[in-house]
């Protein structure tokens, strides 16, 4: 029994001393290898062989072997490969360093070294996690290979190519047959769930779909066209570069250049206009405009850049002319009328008498068509007539089934056609570029904020850092986006989602926008008075004849509730009392006959006219009195004034 035992134990060792002889049969190859060739000698030169050890490079396939079937990477005959190519090219060097190399002739040495690199049988080149290079290469070479491949597998080509960007001076260009074969992206099961829509196709796509080869990979450029998204302090830091650049910079074409990246920056990042006045660039602006009056191009780039700060010139007349025009759909048109009487009478156009216009709904509309587009009053009137033809056009049952499928009468592709062709897609603040264009704002109503809709207000202009408004709002938006905002009223179009907000008619929350306007202007030019506040109604109906006094039906409640939630004349009430009888000016005519928001027919229309042409001739004197009030402009005095107080106020900001 003894002796089978030991018998059994001894054939074990001898099994496992033949199986290490045979997985390194290249160790006892290049030992023999080591023995010098050629003795030391006048004539003679001794040469060693510089075969690398192949123990390492074993154990690296070993490692990587196992590293492969753990994370599921397959590598198919790439291993067996390597072996038999170390194999072959030990015997090949034992071979041919046996002969002193000083008795061999050129064309021999040649023949031997080409047979160092016999021809590779064709593999099948998957790639793995690892591979082993056939370059000889140092440690930290090989680990900066090894953690190449490994963020690839694990976060794909972009995170990669953001390694070697900053460990470039530690890699070595890859075997190009060691990175051919596309990898499966891995994902967890948790983004399954997170996103279903996309990530199981993608999964059942890549069990069936086959691996698509790719190129070798090489050290990717530096992506300089990329955007980033900056941290706060990171943005003010290259904000305060773009003052250094700006305050060096003399030539107009560098400054062109220098401030419409800085209006970019700015429009990105908002927050940004605090550290302007902190390193009092207002002043650097304003020398600008000074030096280069004659540069039109420079000068409209400096007006944007002022706008986006918050810097405010004073106003051109003795004081603000603010105009408001309400919500009323296909009702617009009765502003239209007033504001014809208004150029006619004072021979300028609706952008050039005021300095602020507001409006919400269908007033929006026109203060981005007058105010900003400069659009004609016969253009807008013609833009009526095609809401009626395009826009409120709708069949009975197609209109009913979009309402229970999308809350919305009315096409509103339809409407959103229309606004980018009149609006276009310019950014709001980029308006301030014109010197003719007053500041302009649009009014909607949020309702993804809390319980109740919150007012918003679209503007081409920004505040100062220091005056608060009651009112959210922005200017980085498209003109047409802000008009579809602010006319998104329930029921005819579907609401607006912009910027993970949902916004709807302004109207059913401020459809007089008056007030909003005058605690706007109020921020924008806190010591000039106000000169004109116009409010332009669109026409309202009553009823004389008394219901009965039991009780109201449904349908009656609904449409009180209505009415007051779009009440229009309490904002005038309070106005009326507040502001000076030859400042606050308000026209909004009675209608003979109930007109609704999505009136279409051309005969309505026209009364919708009529109604308004009668009540503006017996409101004649009040409408003399208003063009006399628009048309009084600054005086000499007033303009010395303004130059002094803006020479003074740089003189603070320098000393201060």
């Amino acid at each position: 029994m003894q002796d089978n035992l030991e018998t059994m134990s001894s054939t074990r060792t001898n099994r496992r001393l033949n199986k290490r002889q045979i997985q390194n049969p290249s160790i006892k190859e290049s030992k023999e290898a080591e023995i010098p060739q050629v003795q030391s000698g006048t004539n003679q030169a001794t040469v060693e062989p510089t075969s690398v050890s192949s123990s390492w490079e074993e154990s690296y396939q070993h490692y990587a072997r196992h590293i492969n079937t753990y994370f599921g990477a397959k590598v198919t005959g790439k291993e067996d490969h390597d072996l038999y190519r170390r194999e072959h090219i030990s015997v090949q060097q034992k071979s041919t360093y046996k002969e002193p190399f000083s008795t061999r002739s050129t064309s021999q040495t040649q023949s031997a070294l080409s047979q160092l690199v016999p021809d590779e049988p064709a593999i099948d080149e998957t790639g793995g996690l690892f591979h082993s290079s056939s370059n000889t290469t140092n440690f930290g070479e090989n680990y900066s290979q090894t953690g190449s491949y490994i963020n690839q597998f694990f976060f794909g080509q972009s995170r990669m190519g953001e390694d070697e960007d900053i460990e470039s001076n530690l890699i070595t260009p890859l075997d190009p047959g060691s990175a051919t074969s596309e990898r499966p992206k891995t994902a967890s099961f948790l983004n399954y769930l997170r996103h279903p829509t996309s990530a199981i196709p993608d999964f059942l796509g890549s069990l069936t779909q086959t691996r698509k080869p790719r190129p070798a990979m090489t050290s990717p450029q530096p992506m300089m066209n990329q955007k980033f998204v900056l941290s706060r302090r990171q943005a003010e830091e290259m904000a305060r570069g773009f003052i250094g650049t700006l305050t060096q910079t003399s030539s107009p074409e560098d400054l062109t250049a220098c401030l419409a990246a800085l209006n970019e920056h700015l429009i990105c990042y908002p927050s940004c206009k605090a550290v302007m006045w902190q390193e009092k660039i207002a002043v650097t602006l304003l020398r600008k405009r000074r030096t280069f009056r004659d540069n039109e191009e420079l000068q409209s780039a400096l007006r944007e850049s002022m706008a986006l700060i918050g810097y405010m010139d004073p106003v051109k007349g003795r004081g603000i002319r603010v105009l408001s025009i309400d919500g009323g759909g296909t009702r617009g048109v009765v502003p239209l009328q007033v504001l014809k009487i208004l150029e006619a009478e004072t021979g300028r156009k609706i952008h050039e008498l005021f300095d602020y216009i507001c409006g919400v709904s269908t007033g929006a509309v026109l203060a981005f068509m007058l105010g900003l587009a400069h659009f004609s009053l016969e253009e807008c009137s013609e833009m009526y007539r095609r809401f009626g033809s395009e826009v409120f056009r709708q069949n009975p049952l197609v209109g009913t089934v979009k309402m229970g499928w999308s809350h919305s009468y009315y096409n509103t592709e339809t409407w959103e056609k229309i606004l980018r062709e009149k609006m276009g897609t310019r950014i709001l603040i980029e308006t301030a570029r014109d010197e003719l264009s007053p500041k302009v704002s649009a009014v909607s109503a949020v309702v993804n904020w809390g319980t109740s809709p919150k007012a918003f207000i679209f503007r081409n202009y920004n505040h100062k850092p220091g005056s608060l408004s009651r009112y959210a709002g922005g200017s980085a938006c498209q003109m047409w986006e802000a008009v579809r905002a602010s006319s998104a009223a329930p029921g005819y179009f579907q609401e607006f989602p912009l910027q993970s907000d949902i916004h709807q008619d302004g109207g059913i929350i401020l459809n007089n926008p008056c007030a909003l306007a005058i605690h706007e202007s109020r921020l924008l030019w806190p010591n000039q008075p106000f000169q004109c506040v116009l409010s332009l109604g669109t026409g309202r109906f009553d009823n004389v004849k008394r219901g009965p006094a039991t009780s109201t039906s449904l349908r009656a409640k609904i449409s009180n509730l209505i009415s007051s939630a779009t009440d229009t004349e309490g904002v005038h009430t309070l106005l009326d009392d507040l502001l000076a009888p030859d400042v606050y000016f308000r026209f909004n005519p009675m209608l003979s006959a109930m007109v609704s928001l999505d009136e279409s027919r051309p005969q309505a229309l026209d009364q919708l006219q009529r109604d308004t042409h009668n009540y503006l001739e017996r409101n004649r004197p009040k409408l003399a009195r208003l063009c006399l009030v628009l048309g009084a402009e600054r005086s000499a005095a007033s303009k010395t004034k303004d130059w002094m107080n803006e020479r003074a106020w740089e003189m603070k900001q320098i000393w201060v």
